[in-house]
């Protein structure tokens, strides 16, 4: 039996991404899916990295690991849709905080329930040996992508 050559393994990976994207997608309770159509996997991310209080801006920043002026866009955004609000720290209006309005609250909190549940359906399906390699496997991506 010869070896699949690595680079053709990891071309059937990046093959892969799309069906499962898609195969979580259609998973999704249709009520999720159309709440969550107009929120972009960056927004769903930068609100699960602030906390509930808020978050300055440099804070909000460096949590998404993006630029201020980036950080001060995607908040623009997420306002615009009343995914977030901006405080004013009453001592010094300088400082701006970004917080979650409820609204987004409740949509990451079904989010990540219907999250759990999908993936807790998916890796009853594995047994324990495979399951452990599988996050074995994304510890070693995580930690070769952030260096």
């Amino acid at each position: 039996m010869v070896a699949t050559p690595p680079v053709e393994l990891l071309e059937q990976v990046l093959r892969m991404q799309p069906r499962l994207h898609r195969a979580i997608e259609v998973s999704m309770p249709p009520d999720l899916r159309s709440e969550l159509r107009s929120v972009t996997v960056h927004q769903l991310g930068a609100l699960a990295y602030l906390p509930p209080a808020g978050a300055s801006m440099r804070q909000f920043a460096e949590a998404v690991g993006i630029t201020g002026a980036a950080a001060t866009a995607l908040a623009d955004r997420m306002i615009k849709q009343g995914l977030a609000e901006r405080r004013y720290n009453p001592a010094d209006r300088r400082v701006v905080w970004l917080a979650p309005t409820e609204k987004a609250r409740a949509l990451l909190e079904t989010y990540r329930s219907w999250q759990r549940h999908a993936m807790d359906s998916a890796v009853k399906r594995l047994d324990p040996s495979q399951l452990v390699t599988f996050l074995e496997v994304l510890n070693v991506l995580t930690e070769q992508m952030n260096g």
